[in-house]
C-alpha cells in the first residue's frame, strides 16, 4: 500500500499540489484522473520521488520516502516497476533482451534464473513468439506488452503506469487494461495508473482519485462514480454523449 498525506508542491510561485491525501491499495488498480494541468502527473512523479515535495508524507508500506536517505531510496526503487507512456523499449535490443535487462542490472540471480524469469514474464503477457524480435518489428500493442513484461521482471511490489493506453486503438487498450488488472491482482501489486482514458476508468477503476486544480476532489470506485455529486468530476467523466447515456441508464436501474 502507498499512502500520501498532506502533499504540497510548488514550482516557482505556482502551487501545483494542494494538501493532497490519498490511499493507494495493493491488489487494486488505483487510477489518478483529471484534466491536463490538474496536477495528476506531478502527483505521480512526486510519489515516485522524481519531484521533491514541499511538505507532506509519502508512505510505502509505512516507509516515508520524504525522510529517506539516497541509499534507502535506491533500495526502495528495486521494488518499483515502471510502465512508461511510450513503452520506452531499447530499439537495439530484442523483446527478450529488453525484459532481461533490469535483471542483469539490478538482480542477484544466476544467469539461468534470469533467463527463466524473463521467459516467464514474456509468456505471461503472451509474447513468446515475438521474444526474438526487435521493437520496430512488432505492433504498438505488442510493444506495450513487452514493456509490461519488463516492468514486472523484478517482481515489484509497486507498479506505476503513465498513460499506458497512449497511442493505442480502443480494442488494444482494453487488452492492455485487462492485462494490467490481472497482473495487479495475481501478484498483489500496488498499481498506480495516471490516465485520462474514460474506458480505463470505467473498465478497471478499482480505486479512483480525481484531481482538480491541484486538489483531490473525490476518491472512490468505478461503480461509485455514477452516483457522485461532484460537478467538476461529472463534467470531466461524463463529457461525452456516450457516458452521459451510460449514467442515465445506471440511474434508471
Amino acid at each position: 500500500m502507498i499512502e500520501v498525506r498532506n502533499l504540497n508542491k510548488s514550482f516557482d510561485d505556482k502551487q501545483v499540489l494542494k494538501n493532497i491525501s490519498a490511499v493507494f491499495e495493493n491488489g487494486k488498480t488505483n487510477l489518478i484522473i483529471g484534466r491536463s494541468g490538474s496536477g495528476k502527473t506531478v502527483l505521480m512523479k512526486s510519489i515516485i520521488g522524481l519531484h521533491q515535495v514541499d511538505s507532506g508524507e509519502i508512505l510505502y508500506d509505512n516507509r516515508d520516502l520524504t525522510k529517506m536517505r539516497f541509499k534507502d531510496i535506491k533500495e526502495l526503487r528495486k521494488e518499483v516497476g515502471m510502465l512508461f507512456q511510450g513503452s520506452a523499449l531499447f530499439d537495439s535490443l530484442t523483446v527478450f533482451e529488453n525484459v532481461i535487462f533490469p535483471l542483469e542490472m539490478f538482480s542477484s540471480m544466476t544467469k539461468k534464473e534470469m533467463i527463466d524469469r524473463a521467459n516467464f514474464c514474456i509468456n505471461r503477457v503472451n509474447l513468446t513468439e515475438a521474444k526474438n524480435k526487435y521493437p520496430s518489428e512488432i505492433s504498438g500493442g505488442m510493444q506495450k506488452r513487452a514493456a509490461i513484461a519488463r516492468s514486472i521482471s523484478l517482481n515489484p511490489k509497486y507498479l506505476f503506469c503513465d498513460e499506458p493506453n497512449s497511442g493505442l486503438d480502443p480494442q488494444t487498450s482494453l487488452v492492455i487494461d485487462q492485462l494490467i488488472k490481472e497482473i495487479t491482482q495475481e501478484f498483489d501489486i500496488t498499481t498506480i495508473i495516471n490516465t485520462h482514458d474514460m474506458n480505463s476508468v470505467m473498465g478497471i477503476g478499482d480505486n479512483i482519485i480525481f484531481i482538480h486544480e491541484g486538489k483531490k476532489e473525490w476518491q472512490g470506485s468505478k461503480d461509485e462514480i455514477f452516483d457522485c455529486n461532484n460537478q467538476n468530476l461529472n463534467d470531466f467523466v461524463f463529457a461525452s454523449d456516450l457516458y452521459k447515456k451510460i449514467k442515465n441508464v445506471h440511474h434508471n436501474f
